[in-house]
């Protein structure tokens, strides 16, 4: 079952560039603001659902490129959570 993910970038430049790399896996994502709740400074995130978060995290090995965090999307109890799964 695919889950949604929110990984969060420093920059839109890196958020874009990151969109690019998993769009190769043929994972398909969206950048937008980051959500205030779960970044202290101006920062973009990356949107998708995927099964395989490991997967979609493995473009950016060997990459200059490095994640903020790594949020799984809760919209379980009708109100939208961020829990923080990885870095």
């Amino acid at each position: 079952m695919k889950k949604e993910y929110l990984l969060t970038f420093s920059s839109f430049y890196k958020a874009k560039y990151a969109q690019e790399k998993i769009t190769e896996l043929g994972v398909r994502c969206t950048v937008k603001r980051a959500p205030s709740e779960i970044v202290t400074s101006c920062g973009y995130a990356i949107y998708l659902k995927t099964d395989d978060i490991n997967k979609v995290l493995s473009v950016f090995d060997g990459e200059i490129l490095s994640v903020k965090g790594v949020f799984i999307i809760d919209n379980s109890l009708g109100t939208t959570q961020y829990r923080r799964i990885a870095i």
